[in-house]
């Protein structure tokens, strides 16, 4: 199984939701095993798996693979080589202003691909011209890829709410790209908690003295659980 974070525009949270869904209790309940793989050459997760390592976190399920390499087959090589020995694989893409040839693997090769999208017009503008041609060469080439795209919508401004962030996406969408029925908050404790290898459960445990900020953690913690069980039962419709 393979679950791919998506979007040519950089910054749009989807390292830090990769890394956090790798390691999220719902993903563990139902994989025994899960490969993190960073197609990204500026190598953010290798650089905060590195430290996890150092400072010895507990990785128990979970594996790092960082495939950077700008040649089609090396990439697809070392996804088949991963594949052969774990249930899940997260794909962390980078943004990519020209050539695209990371997200395009990844968008061809996922049973589901989630892209983090604010409702903004750089990023509506990112998604129109750069990555929906993508997707939908993908889906004349391959006609069974239809329904493994969806939006994630996320969003830093706490007046939104989730009803009208998700009625919003789906007005504006084309139909071969689905809208998932839950949000990315943007909040601000995802600036620090991944300091010295940590993903936010860790982080959460480490705040627990200090009421604020494990607040904070603990809805985080919550969001991607809720984004977590969202994808599984997507999975689940995909397989059906």
């Amino acid at each position: 199984m393979i679950v791919s974070l998506v979007q040519t525009k950089g910054g749009t949270g989807k390292s830090t939701l990769a890394l956090n869904l790798a390691f999220s209790k719902k993903m563990w309940q139902a994989f025994d095993s899960i490969a993190l793989i960073e197609f990204d050459p500026q190598g953010t997760l290798r650089d905060w798996w590195q430290a996890r390592e150092e400072n010895h976190w507990q990785t128990k399920k979970v594996s790092f693979h960082h495939i950077s390499s700008t040649q089609k087959e090396v990439v697809q090589d070392g996804i088949k080589s991963i594949n052969l020995h774990n249930d899940l694989l997260i794909i962390d893409t980078p943004g990519e202003s020209t050539g695209k040839l990371h997200t395009k693997i990844a968008c061809a090769i996922s049973d589901l691909v989630v892209i983090p999208t604010r409702s903004s017009t750089n990023e509506e503008l990112a998604l129109s011209n750069k990555l929906l041609p993508i997707l939908k060469e993908i889906i004349k080439i391959n006609p069974q890829k239809q329904g493994a795209f969806y939006i994630l919508p996320a969003f830093v401004n706490p007046r939104s709410t989730k009803d009208k962030i998700l009625q919003y996406f789906e007005e504006i969408l084309p139909p071969y790209v689905g809208c998932l029925a839950c949000v990315f908050p943007l909040r601000s404790v995802y600036e620090n908690f991944n300091r010295d290898g940590m993903a936010m459960q860790e982080y959460m445990k480490s705040v627990k003295n200090n009421r604020r900020v494990y607040q904070q953690a603990s809805k985080t913690m919550n969001d991607v659980e809720e984004i977590a069980k969202t994808i599984l039962q997507c999975l689940e419709v995909r397989n059906t």
